[in-house]
């Protein structure tokens, strides 16, 4: 019976990988080795299709991350901290009228 062409590349890969092991080809370990290889790689190519039985419902995968919330524009105030100042969304410290402070000011 002749080889197919993904048979021989499973083989061909896991002689590679074997080699790449740094094992001699002609040792009893390197045969062993491609063996292993041969199995391992069948194996999971047997498990990589998964076809659901008739009649299953396959839900659609959802998103597990939140939406993300816009961020307040600038000069508009999203939060105060410990000490009562106020601060916008992009973290710009604002005056009582929602003023933008600069940050070389040291008067409050």
């Amino acid at each position: 019976m002749p080889a197919t062409y993904a048979e021989a590349q499973l083989a061909a890969d896991a002689r590679d990988a074997c080699y790449s092991y740094g094992l001699d080809p002609v040792s009893p370990v390197y045969g062993r080795c491609v063996g292993r290889e041969i199995d391992a790689r069948r194996f999971r190519a047997d498990q990589a299709v998964l076809v659901p039985a008739p009649g299953t419902v396959v839900y659609p995968q959802q998103s597990v991350m939140p939406p993300v919330q816009p961020e307040p524009p600038a000069g508009v105030q999203a939060f105060r901290d410990e000490y009562g100042f106020r601060y916008d969304g992009q973290g710009n410290r604002l005056d009582a009228r929602g003023n933008i402070i600069s940050p070389q000011s040291t008067r409050p």
